[in-house]
């Protein structure tokens, strides 16, 4: 009996986290139908077959307005969310989830920066939100900030680069090179529950956002459409929106503040040169660093998005006022 015992106690072993596992897939669809079915805030805005989710406030400040984008993977709807909540304060500000994102319907592909770009401006006119724009980008959202600024120059007065991505086609390609064999099992894998049991029992960098924003970002993490529309901008990013956005014209003379985070500068081989790059498409641009911050806490951090606010608010001021940037920032 002991050896038949032991025999049949590796299968009931099996047998069991089977069951555990087909359990978590059953709870990770049930949560993920019940999120589908929250209403989100803000509005949808139809770009031509499918909706851009929207948010705006702050609709009864002077402008300019500001844009906000966010990198790979964000909701910029959620991500911003404590940059939003300072900026309503002094300008109007309108963040989205790019199609295939967050709350927005999956676009047609490919999902290369110019559609992406073309799209946010359709959303902007249909949704009656007006020129001029300041534009703040976070990570490879710099790139569609550059893309939106060479598409719609007389629309775009000053940029804020939070992190941003460079088209150096070595180094996208360096940093691909890992997601290449990855990421298109990812919206697989979120189907299964993995993603949701990762963000789950894992710090991620929307743990620091607030609610109901942290409950969102999490919620689309564990999203398989969510990870679909990822995997849609990375296949586009180093063969199509690199190049398109390497082919730009750069700021000119509009007011540009680049932020680093300091983790990043330390750790990343060669990250602060490029941000020098970022700096040097604008004959009126300032550098700061963001204390403490990381790639993604830069924007999710309470404290940081204070130094991000601050850096929008001296834009924003700057083309208020006619003003070189320095000249405003050192007041």
């Amino acid at each position: 009996m002991d050896h038949q015992a032991r025999r049949r106690g590796p299968g009931r072993i099996r047998l069991a986290v089977l069951a555990l596992a087909v359990a978590g897939v059953i709870a990770h669809n049930v949560l993920a139908a019940v999120e589908r079915r929250e209403r989100a805030p803000g509005q949808f805005i139809d770009v031509g077959g499918h909706r851009l989710h929207v948010v705006a406030s702050g609709l009864d400040q002077p402008g300019p307005t500001v844009l906000l984008e966010c990198g790979i993977g964000g909701s910029t709807a959620a991500s911003w969310a404590w940059e939003r909540r300072a900026i309503q304060s002094f300008a109007p500000v309108v963040s989205y989830d790019r199609a295939g994102l967050g709350a927005s319907d999956p676009g047609p592909t490919p999902r290369d920066g110019i559609t992406l770009v073309t799209e946010l401006h359709t959303a902007l006119e249909r949704g009656g939100f007006h020129p001029p724009y300041v534009f703040v980008g976070h990570s490879y959202g710099g790139l569609l900030a550059r893309l939106f600024t060479d598409r719609y120059p007389d629309e775009v007065v000053g940029a804020v680069l939070v992190e941003s991505s460079y088209p150096s086609p070595g180094r996208t390609a360096h940093a691909l090179r890992g997601f290449r064999s990855l990421y298109p099992a990812a919206p697989w894998v979120a189907r299964l529950g993995l993603m949701r049991a990762y963000v789950t029992f894992f710090p991620i960098d929307a743990d620091r956002l607030p609610d109901p924003e942290r409950h969102e970002q999490r919620a689309y993490l564990s999203s398989s459409r969510h990870w679909a529309g990822i995997v849609r901008e990375l296949k586009a990013w180093g063969p199509l929106t690199n190049p398109e956005a390497a082919r730009t014209h750069g700021f000119g003379s509009r007011p540009l503040m680049v932020l680093t985070a300091q983790q990043s500068a330390k750790r990343w081989g060669g990250w602060a040169n490029l941000q020098q790059g970022n700096a040097a498409l604008s004959s009126d641009a300032e550098r700061r660093i963001v204390p403490g911050a990381t790639h993604g806490s830069a924007v999710t951090d309470s404290a940081s998005a204070l130094v991000v606010a601050n850096a929008v608010h001296d834009v924003v001021r700057a083309v208020r006022s006619g003003r070189r940037l320095h000249d405003v920032a050192a007041r």
